[in-house]
């Protein structure tokens, strides 16, 4: 093997020990490297990378408690696009955990070195995985800039001129066309291998292919032919689970993604997939435990979102919606708000820049357990309250906000306000996970009834008072508003017919004084909307000189 120069290589070492940081630099300054930068945490080494572009990164796989690990990085500099194609990323662990080991496996960095090694073991490694980026560097260089079609063509050149990377350059290749959409071109590349040909990569790929195929039964066939050979195969068993879901046998499902976590639990994309599984198989308690896990898994990542944390918070919610007995749901309503507690101050959120405030997702999510619990009024004056406080703090409302409001705002029967929000959500580029849409789904559903009698007699209400009917609107305002009690539309409605009633005649029934005086007095202890508050006010002026107003 071509011994490599490092003196012409820029590296970059990662490690929170400064001992071990030292030891490294030494075993490099050793090899001819002369120009080494070292970081002690990862967003250290981020600020390193957003500076220049290494040759080499070497990062211990823990980087401190509670902190960024080694994987998590590597992670976070490819999905920003911090590291140049050719970049060699080692990591160096000592932690023969099984799920850390499995965990960062599954990152595919160049190579995994355990501790303890010689620095000539070391160096043989760097060497090792430098010669192998750098003839597989045409490819990587196309399929960093995302052009597929060309990264494609480059594996199929190199599997003829290297021979000693064929056989990355072919699980590769098989990738790329998964990423281009060509399933049917994978399956005929990986069933060009003889049947002899014994890399485990080749039946898992071959399994993938099938399953992007939707050939459920063919995947499960080779997925599991493959654990047999090999049961810490951890993307066989996802392929299983997943095959089994489209196939809609969800025990089996189940087992599969349990095992897959078992083995590999640092994963946000599979808990997320079995949160899908639960659900679908009615098991919402189970996707309490996996919604915390996505959070856990993604506040120190690149996939850090305040929107995984507001669906753990949720998960409790969800599942007292579908208890009739008092005293459970309560006892989720309560884990709901200890869970808010126990966040309040974590760093992740501490620290965020989104569009969050802690303060009136609490407030959204004590509007749904009034919801739950029947106290309507309650739910909407404190849910309108947080309403005001997102206009006023924010130029548009957060995305992690939006599905317990909208949650809320059909409970409360206001559909109109609701629906813009599910509009807003469906436009935002990063679309919401199973979960949160199964959440809003499932409110939707429960109100249907309530929706279409609302919406009947409210556009009646509209119509006949167009048309100067204003009996008859007045009915069907009324009408529209046993369904939905809160709706401030519909008693505004009312209100303004009241109103017109009033003018109409120069001697108006007490029971409409009466009527109006009731609407008035409603509107004028609830929490209003900007907008709402503006009708409100024009009529509080119309009707004082009708009714004696305080």
């Amino acid at each position: 093997m071509k011994k490599l120069n490092f003196s012409h290589q820029k590296i970059l070492i990662v490690d929170d020990q400064r001992p071990f940081l030292t030891l490294l630099k030494g075993v490099l300054s050793s090899a001819g490297a002369l120009t080494i930068v070292t970081a002690r945490t990862s967003e250290s080494a981020l600020n390193s990378c957003r500076k220049e572009k290494f040759d080499f990164i070497i990062c211990d796989l823990h980087l401190g408690s509670n902190k960024k690990n080694g994987f998590e990085l590597l992670e976070e500099l490819r999905e920003k696009l911090l590291l140049k194609p050719e970049t060699v990323f080692v990591i160096i662990s000592a932690d023969a955990q099984r799920p850390m080991v499995l965990g960062s496996i599954e990152k595919q960095p160049d190579e995994y070195v355990v501790k303890p090694f010689s620095q000539a073991q070391l160096v043989k490694r760097l060497e090792k995985a430098y010669l192998r980026r750098q003839a597989m560097a045409p490819i990587y260089k196309n399929a960093y800039t995302k052009n597929l079609p060309a990264a494609i063509n480059m594996c199929k050149q190199v599997m003829t001129t290297e021979s000693r990377y064929k056989e990355a350059t072919g699980r590769l290749l098989a990738e790329l066309y998964w990423q281009n959409g060509q399933y049917a071109e994978a399956q005929t590349w990986l069933k060009s291998y003889p049947k002899s040909h014994h890399q485990t990569w080749l039946n898992v790929s071959k399994a993938h292919t099938e399953l992007l195929l939707k050939n459920y039964k063919l995947a499960i066939d080779i997925a599991k032919k493959s654990i047999q050979k090999n049961n810490l195969l951890v993307e066989a068993h996802d392929i299983v689970a997943q095959s089994w879901y489209h196939l809609g046998n969800l025990a089996e499902a189940e087992a599969a993604i349990s095992h897959a976590l078992r083995l590999s639990p640092f994963s946000v994309s599979r808990h997320l997939k079995a949160s899908a599984i639960a659900r679908k198989s009615g098991n919402l308690e189970k996707i309490i435990g996996h919604s915390q896990s996505i959070w856990e898994c993604s506040k120190k990542s690149v996939h850090r979102d305040l929107a995984f944390l507001c669906g753990h918070v949720r998960s409790y919610l969800d599942v007292a919606d579908h208890l009739d007995d008092q005293k459970a749901k309560g006892r989720f309503q309560q884990e709901a708000l200890y869970t808010l507690k126990r966040y309040r101050h974590n760093e992740a959120i501490s620290r965020s820049d989104d569009d969050f405030d802690f303060d009136i997702f609490e407030n959204i999510i004590t509007a749904r357990i009034e919801s739950q619990n029947g106290k309507l009024f309650n739910s909407k004056q404190i849910l309108t309250q947080a309403q005001n406080n997102i206009i006023e703090k924010f130029e548009s409302y957060p995305i992690p906000l939006m599905p317990d409001s909208i949650v809320s705002l059909l409970d409360l029967g206001e559909f109109e306000e609701a629906q813009e929000l599910i509009q807003q959500l469906k436009g935002h580029s990063k679309p919401s996970d199973d979960n949160t849409q199964a959440s809003m789904a499932s409110a939707q559903r429960r109100n249907e009834g309530k929706k279409a009698h609302y919406n009947k007699y409210n556009q009646m209400g509209i119509s006949l008072y167009s048309e100067g009917k204003f009996e008859g609107a007045y009915s069907a305002f009324t009408e529209a508003q046993t369904a939905v009690p809160f709706n401030i539309g519909i008693t505004l409605n009312l209100l303004q017919c009241s109103l017109r009633l009033l003018q109409k005649t120069s001697k108006p029934e007490p029971t409409l004084f009466r009527s109006a005086k009731k609407i008035f007095e409603q509107l004028k202890n609830t929490n209003l909307l900007e907008k709402h508050k503006q009708k409100f006010d024009l009529l509080t002026v119309e009707l004082s000189s009708f009714l004696e107003l305080n």
